[in-house]
């Protein structure tokens, strides 16, 4: 039993640690186009996911054009009882929460993610289910035996890059010299690696895994050498397909959107955090700007933008906007992806907006708002979450599915150009029913208390045709929503921009946060 719990643990690291180019973690094409630096005037974006149709790609986008105007929305005067959010923080979350410096620019090695270190219990059930996954790997004796014999164990493991490494770790004191598993003696570390990688060669690993379980071993070596190990609480075992976008060793920092004269703008004025996820096992990186003039003591409406590898670029056209005195002061937060996660790949953000969005918004409205209300004085009444293409899926569901959580950290939505069409892939669990009964929320409610914004390009629709299958295309899909919001009483903004499915966003959420955050007469 000994030996199938570990081989069931042991590829249960290779499926986390596996890239996303394998055949079967290909996700349905991608709508949210990567974006590239500009000049220090002009934000563009280009397509290297889902390139434009050859006669649009190279058009300059064209001032806003309103279809339908949305009303002068006044900022609303302070709410008489204030919202305070619970933290639901795993103990381990909080242990690995960190404020770091500003580091968009710095050293690679400044970015290496901790080493925690702690007990795992693994449950019946979450075995269990990992053998059934498994199955195939297994002859039909060896399996009924696990399935026989399996029972709640514990092991002591490691997160690295935010991935669990479950091999042998030495205990606190080692110093790098020689060295025991318990079975077999080396003579220094070294040795124990080139042995550890001719047993993942030997039990079929490709070289790429091997090379990336190795360095998560390596990693926790040192990190008990340099006595640099987080200590994590007890904590139960996750094991999901999460993790396997994820290159421990990556730096994707030239994946982001950076204009290099906002950055600096910014960058005085804005705070850095690293927040881990128990159940998406994932590692964030947050970024919040204040607004000028920044007091502790008053309190500030958020605008939360997701995909933060593109939205860092506009915390300083929407600070400007507050430091001219054309927006009242917001805090500005934007929520990407750890630097050695490619948070423009397709696959990236298909798991967490599409497949595990229900984990994200999990994570977003019980950890990191709470998180964040310990260190800045939000308003959360008026506070807005902002999400685009597959991250409008997902603040389509942020806003349905609101009700069901006693924390309510936002009164505002964007949704702009939702790809709700993603919901029909051929992945298990999506749920597209979801999309016409907008998740269930009016038939538990008679009606919805938020304000709104619905957004997206009125070109965009030929961008992806070859993808809409029959089903509502982008345009059709926000159409539709619009008409149930309203038909429901609910308080909604719609307008099209004249653009294709990106090209807009800048300048609208700085239209934003001029119109539902005004100047304070």
């Amino acid at each position: 039993m000994k030996k199938t719990i570990s081989a069931i643990l042991s590829l249960t690291i290779v499926l986390s640690a596996a890239s996303c180019g394998n055949s079967d973690s290909t996700a349905p094409a991608q709508t949210l186009s990567t974006q590239t630096a500009t000049n220090a005037t002009e934000t563009s974006e280009t397509s290297a996911e889902t390139s434009l149709p050859e006669s649009t790609a190279a058009e300059t986008t064209e001032p806003p054009e309103t279809t339908k105007a949305p009303e002068t929305t006044k900022s609303p005067v302070t709410p008489k009882e204030r919202i305070v959010l619970e933290n639901k923080m795993t103990p381990c979350e909080l242990a690995l929460a960190q404020k770091r410096d500003f580091s968009i620019l710095t050293d690679a090695k400044d970015l290496e993610c901790p080493v925690g270190i702690g007990k795992v219990t693994v449950s019946e059930e979450t075995q269990i289910a990992r053998m059934e996954l498994m199955k195939e790997y297994y002859t039909e004796e060896e399996y009924n035996d696990s399935i026989n014999n399996v029972s709640e164990f514990e092991f002591r493991a490691a997160l690295v890059n935010g991935l669990e490494y479950n091999g042998f770790i030495p205990e606190k004191g080692y110093d790098g010299g020689a060295i025991s598993d318990y079975e077999n003696d080396y003579p220094d570390m070294q040795t124990y690696f080139d042995s550890l990688t001719e047993s993942y060669k030997e039990m079929g690993y490709s070289l790429s895994d091997s090379v990336d379980l190795v360095r998560q071993a390596k990693a926790a070596f040192n990190a008990v050498i340099d006595n640099s190990v987080i200590d994590l609480p007890d904590r139960y075992g996750y094991y999901t397909d999460i993790g396997k976008y994820l290159d421990p060793g990556a730096d994707y920092r030239n994946k982001w959107t950076l204009n290099n004269d906002n950055i600096a703008y910014i960058k005085d004025h804005t705070d850095e955090y690293r927040v881990y996820d128990e159940e998406l096992n994932t590692f964030f990186v947050v970024h919040v700007t204040t607004p000028p003039d920044y007091d502790e003591n008053k309190s500030y409406p958020v605008l939360f933008m997701t995909d933060g590898v593109w939205r860092l670029n506009d915390h300083a056209e929407l600070y400007k906007a507050m430091e001219s005195g054309e927006a009242s002061d917001v805090i500005l937060v934007s929520l990407g992806y750890n630097y050695n996660i490619d948070g423009t790949d397709e696959y990236v953000r298909f798991m967490h907006l599409i497949t595990y969005r229900r984990l994200l918004l999990d994570f977003i409205t019980d950890n990191l708002m709470p998180y964040l209300g310990e260190n800045y004085n939000i308003d959360y009444a008026y506070s807005t979450l902002f999400g685009h293409s597959m991250a409008g899926v997902f603040s389509h569901c942020a806003l349905c599915e609101s009700d069901k959580y006693d924390n309510r950290p936002f009164g505002k939505y964007i949704i702009a150009s939702p790809a709700l069409w993603n919901l029909y892939s051929n992945r298990p669990g999506l749920d597209p029913e979801c999309i016409d009964t907008d998740y269930g929320y009016f038939d538990r409610n008679d009606t919805l208390d938020k304000k709104v914004s619905l957004f997206g390009g009125a070109l965009e629709d030929p961008d992806y045709s070859d993808q809409y299958e029959g089903h509502d295309s982008t345009l059709e899909g926000l159409e539709h929503l619009n008409e149930r919001l309203t038909a429901h009483g609910a308080d909604v903004t719609y307008k099209l921009y004249e653009s294709h499915h990106y090209q807009y966003v800048s300048d609208m959420l700085l239209e934003y946060i001029k119109t539902e955050y005004p100047p304070l007469s």
